[in-house]
């Protein structure tokens, strides 16, 4: 018998983890990406398959859920209001402190630019949502955050 001050239930602070992929796919339904960024989402994943495991093997099936679902629009038809490569997005991880950064895909860009590499787990959660949605952010170990886009600047 459990005593009733012994264990209290407290609320998830993080939501989606109970929720796990079905929510990664959710969100990639609402996302649109670029006809180019759709090139460079395979070829991401192309070479996170390679390596095949631990955070590469969530950043396949992550990118993998973008391309499957996401919206794909001609590279000058994309909304401003979307995440796309090139772009300066600011947001925020779990409400904390808002940061900013801009989107790239390549090796060649600058990370000292505060760039953020879509071949990442951050990356790939942020191409393609629109400014001021929320999407989960799927960690290393294969809990999830949330981050919230508040803003998009091509």
């Amino acid at each position: 018998m459990i005593n009733s001050g012994q264990h209290q239930k407290t609320e998830d602070p993080v939501p989606f983890q109970k929720e796990g992929y079905a929510t990664l796919c959710d969100a990639a339904v609402h996302c649109v990406l670029t006809k180019t960024d759709r090139r460079a989402l395979a070829e991401h994943i192309q070479r996170a398959d390679k390596v095949g495991t631990g955070a590469f093997a969530m950043l396949t099936r992550l990118l993998s859920q973008k391309l499957l679902y996401a919206t794909v629009r001609d590279d000058d038809k994309i909304s401003a209001a979307a995440a796309a490569g090139g772009s300066r997005v600011t947001y925020a991880i779990d409400d904390l402190e808002t940061q900013t950064g801009q989107l790239f895909h390549y090796d060649e860009y600058a990370l000292g630019q505060n760039g953020i590499h879509v071949g990442t787990l951050l990356g790939a959660t942020l191409i393609g949502m629109k400014a001021g949605s929320r999407a989960p952010f799927l960690q290393a170990d294969g809990s999830f955050r949330s981050v919230r886009l508040l803003s998009v600047d091509h």
